[in-house]
């Protein structure tokens, strides 16, 4: 199966998934809904009710679609990027109204493409204290993730992920193989906690052709969420990489693709 007809699959799952979490629309609903693009190699258009909602979707891009909260796409199809050939035909969606969540189209353990919902933890932190998330979405087999030389998430597959608040501070990361101390597969490397912040760190990619890291980072935690920035990680070296994804509380399949959920 060629990359264009897999990443075809992952986002045709995008569609489903998208119908399952819509939730009836009020004046006082609000939502940030954020997808991102994380397989190699594929590059789309989306078209919504005849017109391009977003062309030129690569990897590591990013779409906010906050702004439809609660709204129904019509007529929604995704096409290789510049062109009129339709991959998907996904007919009318219709998107969540409330919540915060992170849609991810990413590879499995085995480099099957799949699709990872994650509704974020966008709850106050302590004064003082910063989150940092580890979402394992590559290609590999399970990991354990140290910060400052010790263990702090330990057997983190595909579809799992850490989290933890932290004193304010940059901290050492290194990712090795579960139960073992080498090789380190990334790292080590520094990352920011910043204080009133949620990193969230993604590792896409494989190990057979790169490790690739995606960051967003959810700010204002002492009060209420109020900026989404994302992009290239600050943890990237010469290992290139993280992983991405969140212990489900249940795991479905959509037409050959994984879908984990995560709810807080």
């Amino acid at each position: 199966m060629n990359s264009f007809k897999k990443l075809s699959i992952a986002l045709a799952s995008i569609v489903a998934m998208l119908a399952a979490f819509a939730l009836p629309a009020s004046a006082d609903d609000h939502a940030r809904i954020h997808l991102i693009h994380g397989i190699p190699g594929v590059d789309v258009d989306v078209e919504a009710g005849g017109e391009v909602v977003f062309s030129d979707f690569s990897f590591k891009d990013t779409q906010d679609l906050s702004a439809l909260a609660g709204a129904t796409l019509e007529d929604v199809m995704v096409k290789v990027a510049g062109t009129d050939d339709v991959a998907i035909d996904g007919g009318d969606i219709t998107l969540p109204a409330e919540g915060n969540f992170t849609v991810i189209a990413h590879l499995d353990a085995e480099g099957t493409p799949a699709l990872a919902v994650f509704e974020n933890d966008d709850s106050n932190v302590e004064a003082g204290k910063g989150r940092i998330v580890v979402r394992h979405a590559a290609a590999a087999p399970a990991v354990d993730i140290k910060a400052n030389g010790d263990v702090a998430f330990s057997n983190v597959a595909n579809g799992a992920e850490g989290a933890a608040d932290l004193a304010a501070g940059t901290i050492s990361v290194e990712v090795v193989p579960t139960g073992a101390d080498e090789p380190v597969v990334i790292g080590p490397a520094d990352l920011p906690i910043n204080e009133g912040e949620s990193l969230i760190v993604y590792a896409t990619g494989s190990l057979d052709s790169g490790l690739e890291v995606i960051t967003e980072s959810i700010t204002g935690l002492h009060s209420t969420p109020d900026v989404v920035n994302t992009g290239d990680s600050p943890v990237s070296n010469g290992a290139n990489g993280l992983l991405l994804i969140l212990a489900g509380l249940g795991v479905l399949s959509l037409g050959g693709v994984t879908l984990a959920t995560r709810r807080g």
